[in-house]
This record gives structure tokens, sequence and C-alpha cells, in this order.
């Protein structure tokens, strides 16, 4: 590439002429959950004489340059964003980016320019919207004064904020509550909802209900089992043990799945574990046992082992 391509490029740089947003193929939105990794993607559809790729922030100063690619130098992410931005495919006509544990500050939309001769920069715009999501929690709470009845809350908090709602199995009849929402001062809200279960309204046999909760594209839920209206009554699930029953029986899908299975694998890894200990435990003892009864053979026959 000759100097004056160069030269010309950082012209482009200054002045940043409003690009063909039409030629460049991108995401409009990307959606990630916090802490996760956001792709970037732009293709140029027509073939030009692309002199490098710019990859931008926009930031309320201004326009914040993040990294560049081309021919010569390749690869380089600006110092700021180094360890937090890495190339994917580097390449002057399909280039890609990631941002690594997205956070709250790394919102914001992005430009891809296509710094080409004699055409300017064409651009292409991706905005990042980070959501959080915290829940969802389960929670029952008798009514002392009176025994046939108990409430179920599902609270969820997130940013934007969260849709709650019961999945409900098995014709569970519920008396709801007036959904309740906190803003709090980081911008979460916690949504909660609350519904009374009368016991004479529970089937014989166990009920599965669940909540799902989510927040624009991430979904989580918990699920948990009921036991059937006499063993409610005849077990006292209600006065104070069903707090713990209700916990024993949960499971979840979603986010939340890996961290349930990592539980149940390490569960398992102890387990096998403690067998392996046991059985190292009882060989030796075994073998020695083996060798002692060998010996006093041996010395009933007249052998003198050696």
């Amino acid at each position: 590439m000759s100097q004056a391509h160069y030269t010309y490029l950082y012209i482009l740089l200054i002045f940043l002429p409003k690009g063909l947003s039409q030629l460049v193929k991108t995401q409009r939105v990307v959606t990630v959950t916090l802490g996760e990794t956001a792709h970037f993607s732009c293709m140029l559809l027509q073939p030009k004489d692309v002199l490098q790729v710019t990859w931008q922030k926009e930031t309320s100063g201004g326009i914040e340059n993040v990294a560049t690619y081309n021919k010569r130098f390749g690869p380089v992410v600006n110092l700021p964003f180094q360890g937090k931005v890495a190339f994917q495919d580097e390449g002057l006509k399909n280039c890609s980016v990631i941002i690594r544990r997205v956070t709250r500050e790394d919102e914001s939309c992005y430009r891809c320019l296509f710094n080409a001769y004699p055409d300017g920069a064409i651009s292409g715009r991706t905005c990042l919207q980070v959501i959080e999501l915290y829940g969802p929690k389960v929670t029952q709470s008798n009514d002392t004064h009176n025994s046939s009845e108990f409430t179920l809350s599902c609270s969820a908090t997130g940013r934007p904020a969260p849709i709650v709602v019961w999945d409900i199995r098995n014709h569970l009849a519920l008396d709801y509550s007036p959904m309740v929402n906190i803003t709090h001062p980081n911008g979460t809200v916690t949504v909660t909802i609350s519904s009374t279960v009368a016991v004479p309204s529970l089937p014989d046999h166990s009920t599965v209900f669940g909540c799902v909760v989510s927040s624009g594209s991430v979904n989580q839920a918990v699920y948990m089992e009921i036991p059937g209206q006499h063993k409610v009554v005849d077990s006292g699930w209600i006065h104070g043990k069903g707090q713990h029953k209700v916990v024993d029986s949960v499971w979840i899908y979603g986010k939340g799945i890996s961290d349930f299975a990592g539980m149940t694998l390490v569960g398992v890894i102890i387990t096998v574990c403690g067998i392996v200990c046991w059985f190292k435990q009882r060989h030796p003892k075994s073998r020695e046992n083996k060798i002692e009864h060998n010996t006093m053979r041996l010395k009933s026959e007249g052998f003198s082992p050696h």
C-alpha cells in the first residue's frame, strides 16, 4: 500500500464522511446477558478497494476508535479495549469482533467502517443491549390463623423489568394477588407475583407448577412439586415442614441449569470418591487377613515361610 493511500486513509478517519450503510450487512441489535460475550460482524456486499476496517464505539462524548484491521499492520486493538475486544474474523470484506465479559459500560452502538478508495467510509451500525436477570426465586408463606391455605410468591430482578408468570400444571387453582414492582437506584426492577393456594382445592396426586421469568430474549424458570391434598393435610406440610419440601423438590432450567447440574455432578463425584476410599481401606485389611491365614496354614503343614 502506497504512502498516498495511508495519507488518504488518515483524512478519512478525521472527517469520517457519512457511509453507505446499505452496502454493509450487519446486525441492528445484539442482545446479550451481563457477563457473556457479544459478537459483532460486518460484511461488505459489493467489491471495493478497502484500505482498512475500523471499529468504533459511540459515546456521550463522541466517537471512540476501538480497533482496526489492514493488511500492513494486521489486527490492532486500541489500548483501552485490549483484553476486552478481540478480532474473530479478519478481513477487508468480512470482519467481526467480540466483546468479552460484557458490562453495562459496554452498552452502546458500534460502527464498522470499510474505509475504501475513492468511495470513503462505508459504514454499518450495531447497537448492543445488555440484559440483567436474577432469579426466579419462589417462597412459601403460611397463614398461622388459617391452616387451609398457603401463599406462594415468585420474584425476579432484572433490567429491563422482567416478566414474571406462573406455569400452572394439573389445573392448580390459584387466587392471584396484585403484581408488585420495585425500582432500584441501579436501574434494575424487582417484580413479584403472589398467589394463595387453598388446600381443599388441591388434587389427590402431587402437582407440578413453575415460575417463568423473561427479560428481553433471556428466559429462566424454576419448577417444584406440591404434594397431594391428603399428604399436605396429614404431614403438616403447610405448618413449617412445607418450606423444606418445596426447596427439596426444586429443579431449574434456563441459565441456572449449569449451576444445578454442577451441584449434581459434585455430589456424584463425592459419592464415587467415598466408595473408592472405602474399598481402599477394606482391601489392605482383606489382603493382610489372607496372608495371615496362609501363613498359619503353612505352619500347620510343617512349612516355615522365608
